[in-house]
């Protein structure tokens, strides 16, 4: 009988995310129903559910083509769940990412892996592995009738190649060569690239055929290149942890031809997410233009609405990224809109609009028309005041660039620092975090790691500038008459309600308040309830 490992270290075995982390990102909301996995939607069925789908299959359809129908609808499950571990935990190392197959499969339930072998290489397409899969799901519910003449994984066979497939893209075929339900101790899979097998062996041949067929349902749509499904998953891990809250949502609407709205405050990553769907579309480099609300024309507008004939013969083979769409000319934008609803159908240029986002409007200066065009298809950038949780990794994977651009050895932050910046709501975004982290490095004379009292110098500097910049050229000043009504004036009165704004800009923050003050954080604190108690 094979020897179990004891559960709490069966949870943390292998790569990341392990099973444990998976369970982590489990949640059950009892107000709709549903079940997320990292935001994902999934849904919990008895295991008699597969039996049944087979039976029914193979009354139906005879047991070769319920075999063909299994196999192909794991390998597509395989393939999706690829592609949701890839998005859904960017920051992956590619070796994790793959192997976290494995351990879905023992988090599913459907099946525990062990591994005797699994040797890659991703560059080179190579790929040799063997598992033992014990309390098949499949196999068991088939032993319970009758002791199988062959192999009956069908589905989990089909997730192995399909999941492994997407990461070589390339044919990955796995062969179960023992199988429970003929009286095997477990299941015993093989999985190698088509071409190890053989050209002419039968199942190379089935899955060539029948299983890894191209998606021909999405036909009306470009399909990825290898070169372009690499640059995807390579992206930066800063890039990666800029784009995490939109990055299924871009992924979705990436090989779309339709217009799409990127909205958001200076600073969170607009450009990024634009970048994302150029590079994600398929498009080559050559086939974006770029260019600012205020150089839109009729001329612009015409040649968008009646692209050129040899456009027409490739649909959407080009992107149009409008940086700034709230600075087109008001008595431009109704021509815009026109002209974009026209372009839709006669094959134009894909339109990637950027637009501002502040507190006070929207999207300012956009007109009812082109925000009716542009926005069914619209992706918000949170600011990081909303992304709790996420500031110290942003930080962490933006400060070994800057360094090594800066000819410097990367520090660390310390913990002082690392809550700093977790607490700091962080006003201009990204923006402001890479002047602060850039400023207190040329400030690093000495150590290796980086404290929240140098931090908190570089903020007080930037914060100023900052507030320098969205106030404008403001007259500040208040006439002394204005202080002064009929029933006198109270300076601590006034002090107080400095520090209370200060506290409301802030959000509550007091470290932030401070420094709009120009105070330490323990000097305001003593402040405030000194002016508490003379008010």
């Amino acid at each position: 009988m094979h020897r179990l490992t004891e559960p709490s270290k069966m949870l943390d075995r292998g790569g990341n995310p392990t099973v444990r982390q998976l369970l982590s990102n489990l949640v059950f909301n009892p107000n709709d129903g549903t079940i997320r996995l990292n935001g994902a939607r999934i849904v919990m069925q008895r295991a008699s559910a597969l039996s049944d789908l087979r039976r029914e299959l193979v009354r139906l359809l005879g047991e070769k083509e319920a075999r063909v129908f299994l196999l192909r609808l794991g390998f597509m499950s395989g393939r999706a769940d690829a592609r949701f571990v890839r998005t859904g935990w960017p920051n992956l190392d590619m070796g994790d990412a793959f192997t976290a197959g494995t351990r879905l499969h023992t988090f599913s339930g459907v099946v525990r892996v062990e591994t005797i072998f699994n040797t890659y290489d991703f560059r080179r397409k190579r790929f040799s592995a063997e598992f033992l899969w014990h309390d098949s799901v499949e196999a068991a519910e088939f032993s319970k009738a009758r002791l199988a003449s062959e192999p009956v994984c069908w589905t989990q066979l089909g997730y192995a190649s399909g999941y492994a497939s997407e990461f070589f893209d390339t044919l990955i075929v796995y062969k179960e060569v023992e199988c429970a339900a003929q009286g095997h101790n477990h299941c015993r899979v093989i999985g190698k690239p088509a071409d190890g097998w053989g050209a002419n062996d039968p199942e190379v041949i089935l899955f060539k055929e029948c299983i890894d067929i191209a998606e021909d349902f999405r036909s009306d749509t470009p399909v990825r290149s290898a070169a372009t499904r690499e640059t995807v998953s390579s992206i930066s891990s800063l890039e990666g942890l800029i784009l995490k809250p939109v990055r299924q949502r871009l992924d979705r609407i990436a090989d779309m031809s339709l217009p799409v709205l990127i909205s958001g405050a200076p600073g969170t990553g607009r450009r990024n997410a634009a970048h994302y769907l150029h590079i994600a579309s398929g498009f080559a480099a050559r086939d974006v233009q770029r260019m600012v609300g205020m150089q839109v024309d009729l001329a612009f507008c015409a040649q968008i609405a009646r692209p050129k004939k040899s456009m027409r013969r490739v649909p959407s083979r080009e992107i149009i990224v409008i940086d700034a769409v709230g600075t087109i000319p008001t008595d431009i934008q109704p021509h815009l809109a026109r002209a974009i609803e026209e372009g839709i159908a006669s094959g134009a240029p894909r339109i990637l609009a950027i637009a501002d986002e502040c507190p006070q409007s929207r999207m300012p200066g956009l007109s009812g028309d082109l925000r009716t065009v542009l926005s069914p298809l619209h992706i918000r950038m949170p600011s990081l005041a909303e992304r709790d949780g996420e500031r110290v990794a942003l930080a962490r994977a933006m400060l070994p660039t800057l360094a090594a651009q800066m000819g410097l050895r990367p520090p660390s932050f310390d913990a002082t620092a690392e809550k700093l910046i977790e607490a700091e709501l962080w006003p201009g975004n990204l923006r402001q975090m890479r002047g602060v982290l850039i400023a207190t490095l040329n400030s690093l004379i000495t150590g290796t790691t980086i404290s929240a009292a140098q931090i908190e110098v570089e903020l007080a500097h930037l914060s100023a500038d900052l507030r320098d910049s969205a106030n404008g050229p403001q007259n500040t000043m208040v006439h002394p008459n204005q202080l002064l009504g009929s029933d006198g004036f109270s300076l601590s009165a006034l002090e107080h309600s400095l520090y209370e704004t200060a506290m409301e800009r802030s959000q509550g923050n007091l470290s932030a308040a401070a420094r709009m003050l120009g105070l330490t954080r323990a000097q305001l604190a003593y402040r405030m309830d000194s002016a508490s108690q003379r008010k």
